[in-house]
């Protein structure tokens, strides 16, 4: 829940004084969001723009894991809301996994996995959830 609302507060903490419109956040996965009319930006580069109440980026697959980029040359712009262009994986669960993202038989589950006893996904959280039409080509 915590990292759900972190990229909603201004890199300064929360102010009264300026307008969510000129705010700087931090989205989850690390990319960086000027609102005031410049660009979201992993690192120098430019990846997407913002928005109202999220972000539209170009999807980029952060090397080094299994997570995907672009599905098949689909480079356009897409809305992550406040995650990354190359997010990937659990963020604020100590020790959560996903142990099936259901892109292999059976295909279209997700299972979660935790070396903890119990799960507890509290109301507040959220999930980036990237479904791909089985007609693409």
């Amino acid at each position: 829940m915590m990292a759900i609302e972190e990229p909603q507060i201004p890199e300064s903490g929360p102010d009264r004084g300026t307008s969510e419109n000129a705010w700087t956040t931090d989205q989850i996965g690390g990319e960086v969001v000027y609102r005031g009319g410049g660009p979201v930006t992993n690192g120098f580069r430019a990846v997407g723009e913002p928005t109202g109440k999220g972000v539209l980026v170009h999807v980029s697959g952060k090397p080094g894991t299994k997570c995907r980029g672009e599905f098949e040359g689909n480079d356009r712009l897409q809305a992550l809301w406040v995650f990354s262009s190359d997010a990937c994986g659990a963020f604020g669960f100590a020790d959560l996994v996903i142990a099936h993202a259901g892109r292999t038989d059976p295909v279209g589950e997700i299972t979660v996995e935790s070396d903890y006893r119990d799960l507890n996904v509290r109301a507040g959280s959220g999930m980036l959830l990237r479904v791909k039409d089985k007609a693409a080509k």
